[in-house]
């Protein structure tokens, strides 16, 4: 049997537009972490200085701007990838609960990830939760229409 369905318009714009809340949303945080100075003293302040010879030279801003431009990508690359592969099983392919329960896992990963941040402080970490919630139910509906499908398609 087949238990493959065809992604519903519906489904794919909100997968799509909660992916690019999320993206945007990391991009915005981290625009702010970067150009603002308060965050890059106390980030100094943070860090141990040591005043060893390997030390020496040691660019701090751009160390500063790497490590959160290397994190932001980490952050954004389970929506990136959910968004590009969503829209190539919507335009080419079917999906079925192997689509929905890897990108359930990776989603609910991720929303881990962000709840131990622990940043209680920005909006963008209460918005970034609630978006990531709401992406891993839509995503888990899938599940109960390919279970429909796959019943309707039984009696046929």
């Amino acid at each position: 049997m087949n238990f493959n369905i065809k992604l519903p318009e519906k489904q794919f714009y909100s997968i799509l537009i909660l992916c690019s809340i999320i993206i945007l949303l990391n991009s915005l945080e981290v625009m702010i972490n970067v150009k603002d100075i308060s965050i890059y003293n106390e980030w100094i302040d943070g860090i141990n200085i040591s005043e060893s010879p390997n030390t020496e030279g040691v660019n701090y801003y751009q160390l500063y701007l790497t490590s959160n431009l290397t994190y932001f990508f980490i952050k954004i690359i389970i929506p990136m990838a959910l968004g590009i592969y969503t829209y190539f099983a919507f335009k080419y392919t079917r999906v079925n609960k192997i689509y929905v329960h890897i990108w359930a896992i990776l989603l609910s990963g991720n929303l881990i990830h962000v709840i131990i941040e622990q940043k209680i402080d920005s909006i963008f970490y209460y918005i970034n939760i609630l978006c990531y919630i709401i992406l891993i139910t839509k995503i888990l509906a899938l599940s109960k229409l390919i279970q429909n499908s796959s019943i309707d398609k039984r009696w046929e």
